[in-house]
């Protein structure tokens, strides 16, 4: 076998770098538990979230008991919070119908061309003034927003900011771009296999993450369609390592989304030599304690049916606080 010339490595590591930017690393098996350093479990997990493989990215984010925990809890995370009426059945229903149907695309067209004539017409001139208002609610509801970690709530305002510009210059009204759109939605209500909203609920772990990538997927493409590139912030990523002492670890990570610098930053933690995101960590251990309650004190504990070690039960603890292992 010849051995590469060093040009040939060069272009390797060119290649490397432009999927993810980092230096070169030993590849780890998609899914495999946690990073063997703090940028490596951050660099595998937006990996997986990029390719959609998301029964993979939980695999790689959470210890081995925790995604045991998830999987087992899933078909009660998954539940509808509310009973679903007849209405949104019926809404529910005939939106699937219109997405799968034969000839989807050309009908879907068909109804929405005279919406993008009137849009050209009478309302591309006020975009300003709408997607202004939408930024400002979009602000407003991340404010308030309880389940956001203050470096998600920054995040997510910048991404806004960034965002809402383009908005405005996007040729909504453009026909062939519509088409292009269409054709993408229906492709991915296909395979995303939707049908009611009873089965939507109802999926198991496995079946919900093939929907989800589906959907992911589709997402990205859609937004192809109208030149924001997901793919082009994934491969613009970098990531820092600002202090690892002990078992904690605070990195931060770099991208830029439509070519605008956007910076956040996440904590981890070192568990059985393995590094994990502390708050996604914490996330996941709190909803399956609230999945699943400690028994009364009267009560008898019931026989142990895994020998896996169990997540913690106090929420209070924050992961980060944990010691290494």
């Amino acid at each position: 076998m010849k051995r590469m010339t060093p040009k040939a490595w060069v272009l390797l590591s060119a290649l490397a770098l432009s999927l993810v930017a980092g230096c070169n690393r030993h590849k780890e098996a998609p899914g495999t538990p946690g990073g063997g350093s703090p940028e490596d479990a951050v660099r595998d997990s937006l990996e997986l979230i990029r390719d959609g493989k998301f029964d993979m990215f939980w695999q790689h984010a959470l210890p081995p008991a925790d995604f045991a925990a998830l999987k087992a809890d899933w078909p009660r995370r998954n539940a509808a919070e509310e009973p679903i009426n007849d209405d949104d059945r019926a809404k529910f229903a005939n939106g699937v119908k219109r997405l799968t149907e034969p000839d989807a695309e050309k009908k879907l067209y068909a109804d929405l061309r005279p919406t993008l004539v009137r849009f050209d017409r009478e309302y591309k001139e006020q975009m300003p003034l709408v997607t202004g208002v939408a930024q400002s609610m979009a602000l407003t509801a991340i404010d308030q927003a309880k389940d956001l970690t203050i470096p998600q709530k920054r995040q997510l305002r910048e991404a806004v900011n960034v965002i809402a510009p383009w908005a405005q210059t996007v040729p909504w009204g453009d026909q062939d771009k519509a088409k292009q759109a269409i054709a993408v939605l229906v492709d991915t209500a296909r395979k995303a296999r939707l049908t009611t909203p009873e089965a939507l609920h109802s999926m198991d772990f496995t079946q919900s993450m093939a929907s989800y990538s589906a959907m992911w997927l589709g997402l990205k493409n859609l937004f192809n369609v109208y030149g924001l590139s997901l793919d082009k912030s994934f491969e613009s990523v970098s990531i820092d390592t600002l202090e690892n002492t002990g078992g904690t670890a605070h990195v931060k990570i770099t991208y830029t989304l439509l070519d605008k610098p956007i910076q956040t930053d996440a904590t981890l933690v070192l568990l059985d030599g393995r590094w994990y995101d502390s708050d996604l960590l914490q996330s996941v251990r709190n909803q399956h304690i609230k999945l699943n309650p400690a028994p009364a004190a009267s009560a008898p504990a019931p026989a142990p049916t895994t020998t896996a070690a169990h997540p913690p039960r106090d929420p209070a603890a924050p992961v980060a606080a944990a010691k290494a292992r």
